[in-house]
């Protein structure tokens, strides 16, 4: 009979399969928690309104596709807040009296979309068919933007890590716009 010697114990193979195990689960946590698979992309998926309303002072103006503005406008909206600088939700709402303020004073930009809006996050940020914008007045000058579906805003801020060009555009507009935080963002 001969005697056979067992094999080397190799280290890294259990290391391995535990590391792999472990970016496996948390990616599924996160997918699972985030409802959402593509989590860790960190950009929305299109971000191009079909209409969009600019409150000033009580003015309400809706700019639609073929207004002069409206290209420029939808752009630097659809872009600003495709760069998000919130790990997770910002305890901000919007109160009856907040949403009172916008319609009587301030400058207030609301984008509505055709189909939902898909922000890839690590948090649920759920799928908005309109976004709130605070230019000058409450909430603004820290890059944060508000959403909802159904004519109804949601609970968390969202905060854009470049509002400034948004803001350049609104100014150019001849909009007055709230820039006290946005330049430490």
């Amino acid at each position: 009979m001969s005697q056979q010697h067992p094999s080397k114990i190799r280290l890294w193979e259990p290391i391995a399969i535990f590391l792999l195990l472990a970016l496996v689960v948390f990616y599924a946590v996160n997918a699972l928690n985030t409802q959402d698979w593509l989590w860790f992309a960190g950009r929305p998926t299109e971000i191009s309104p079909l209409r969009i309303v600019v409150t000033e002072n009580g003015n309400r103006t809706t700019l639609i596709p073929g207004h002069a503005d409206f290209n420029r406008l939808a752009d630097a909206a659809g872009e600003a807040p495709a760069q998000i600088d919130s790990v997770d939700l910002i305890s901000l709402g919007l109160s009856d009296d907040t949403l009172a303020y916008y319609e009587q004073s301030g400058v207030v930009l609301e984008l509505y979309f055709a189909r939902p809006v898909t922000f890839h996050t690590r948090f649920r940020a759920g799928e908005p068919t309109q976004l709130l914008i605070p230019i000058e007045g409450r909430h603004a000058g820290n890059g944060y933007f508000f959403r909802g579906a159904n004519g109804e805003w949601w609970f968390g801020a969202i905060q854009m890590a470049n509002p400034e060009p948004l803001l350049e555009v609104m100014a150019g507009l001849g909009y007055p716009v709230s820039r006290q935080a946005a330049a430490g963002n």
